[in-house]
């Protein structure tokens, strides 16, 4: 497998030659995903030269925490997302702005905003419904998971998902849709 081919496990294997310091294999990295993690942090920021400097930041970390990925967690494009994601919050609530409109990005959390609570019963209705979407989501497999959080959580097209993902278009539809009738099938569990 070439690291040109976009694939998964040669992803992993660019992160791995990252975290042993291999600025070529940083650079593949970048030049990968520097376009659609920009086009999400300007969705996010909605300021054009934030967004740069913010990517800049979330290369910085990812360079400087590629020791700590996870295969099991995530897909190395989604770490990259949540890194790009988690440095936009920071920058967001530096700058007093809210914070509560961001898109997930596959991270595999429900947003707090999600369901709405008055009461303290509706609080813990809240948290119980809460948990058990959280725990829907971990029971889908990574592809629908990431593919139905973009889908939902974020405001990005089919086409964009599939470009994110390195998937054609039908084979990101089909992740949707077979993740949502898997999330309905796990909710309906008593």
């Amino acid at each position: 497998m070439s690291l040109e081919s976009g694939n998964y496990p040669d992803e992993t294997v660019l992160l791995a030659r990252i975290a042993a310091g291999d600025r070529v294999a940083f650079r593949e990295f970048y030049s990968r995903y520097r376009t659609p993690l920009f086009t999400f942090a300007v969705r996010v920021v909605k300021d054009h030269s934030a967004a740069e400097e913010l990517l800049q930041d979330a290369f910085v970390k990812i360079w400087r925490h590629a020791i700590v990925y996870d295969a099991q967690k995530a897909r190395p494009f989604t770490w990259a997302v949540t890194i790009v994601r988690r440095t936009c919050i920071d920058y967001l609530r530096m700058h007093r702005r809210d914070p509560t409109h961001i898109p997930i990005a596959a991270e595999g959390i429900v947003p707090s905003n999600f369901v709405t609570t008055e009461t303290p019963r509706g609080s813990a209705d809240a948290n119980e419904t809460s948990l058990q979407v959280k725990n829907a989501l971990i029971e889908i497999s990574v592809d629908q998971r990431q593919a139905l959080e973009l889908a939902l959580f974020s405001d990005f097209t089919h086409v964009e998902i599939a470009r994110l993902l390195n998937q054609p278009v039908g084979t990101i539809k089909t992740w949707i849709r077979r993740g949502l009738l898997d999330l309905r099938t796990t909710l309906a569990k008593p």
